[in-house]
């Protein structure tokens, strides 16, 4: 391709929307070089290494035709070429039965099926397949398409990335709907269930009603003998306290009442030495001692 046409071909590639849209722009520079050149855009599970889907650019536009063929059923020179991405291979003299295992009619027999890989992080994508009459003389079409096949990968890897971003998104957006959707049945079961219950306490059965107020005599009466039984152990207390003083006032007059009579019969014991130990002829001697012990009492 010259440079103008691979720079035009670039800047309508860039606008691309999908796949359908960019394959059609190859398909068309495809025909501006041959117009009995096919092109087709196989697209691959490589979890499950199968060829599921097969893009055809038509004139009423691209048509896609499921498809379940192991890429194991190609070549393996094919297959390495495939999974390198940028090598373009050609299938040769079996072009033609390989055209059929792909499900495609070709135009003219005897022509030559090449394939060019499109990878994504690492794995096979798809490829894209051009079948083109054999020509003596002068370079293939495939040779002077090649620029466009590069660019046309290019394209297939952003659009790739651009509708995996967007899937990533709708299936956050759904995940986050189901969640929030959830969690909304959740609140609101939750809030039903606790109107129940504050129905439920605020308005009790007959046979619920009955035991409250059982239960709410019974703690009244509790109370109220609790309280009568404080009120009589304080009178006990009171009691008790001025009995103890009461007794303790007792213990002090009997201990006055002893040290007294201790004392009484400590003169009386006086007197009665005096009188043994005296005369009867000194009378006057002894009333002398008597009245001095007497006063020593005192």
């Amino acid at each position: 391709m010259a440079p103008r046409t691979l720079a035009t071909f670039a800047t309508v590639l860039s606008a691309a929307r999908d796949a359908d849209a960019a394959l059609t722009l190859l398909q068309l520079e495809a025909w501006d070089i041959e117009r009995t050149s096919q092109l087709a855009l196989f697209l691959c599970d490589s979890r499950r290494q199968l060829i599921t889907e097969r893009l055809s650019p038509a004139p009423g536009g691209v048509e896609r035709t499921p498809l379940n063929v192991a890429i194991d059923h190609l070549p393996a020179p094919i297959r390495r070429a495939l999974s390198f991405g940028a090598a373009v291979a050609d299938f040769g003299s079996e072009s033609d039965d390989y055209m059929r295992l792909l499900g495609v009619t070709p135009q003219q027999q005897g022509g030559i099926l090449s394939v060019r890989g499109l990878t994504l992080d690492g794995e096979l994508a798809g490829f894209v397949a051009l079948h083109e009459p054999r020509k003596r003389f002068g370079p293939r079409i495939v040779e002077r398409l090649s620029p466009a096949f590069d660019l046309f990968a290019l394209a297939f890897e952003r659009m790739a990335e651009h509708e995996a971003r967007f899937e990533a998104v709708r299936t956050l957006e759904e995940l986050t709907g189901n969640i929030h959707a959830e969690y909304n049945r959740a609140l609101r079961g939750l809030k039903a269930e606790l109107e129940e219950s504050r129905e439920s306490n605020a308005t009790p059965g007959a046979r619920e009603a009955a035991r409250i107020a059982e239960l709410e005599r019974a703690v009244s009466a509790a109370a109220q003998e609790g309280r009568l039984r404080g009120d009589r152990l304080a009178a006990v207390e009171e009691q008790v306290s001025h009995a103890v003083g009461k007794l303790q006032q007792v213990h002090i007059d009997l201990h006055r009442q002893t040290e007294l009579t201790r004392a009484h019969a400590d003169v009386l014991a006086r007197i009665e030495r005096i009188i043994e130990e005296t005369p009867a002829t000194e009378a006057a001697e002894v009333l002398e001692k008597v009245r001095a012990a007497l006063s020593g009492r005192a």
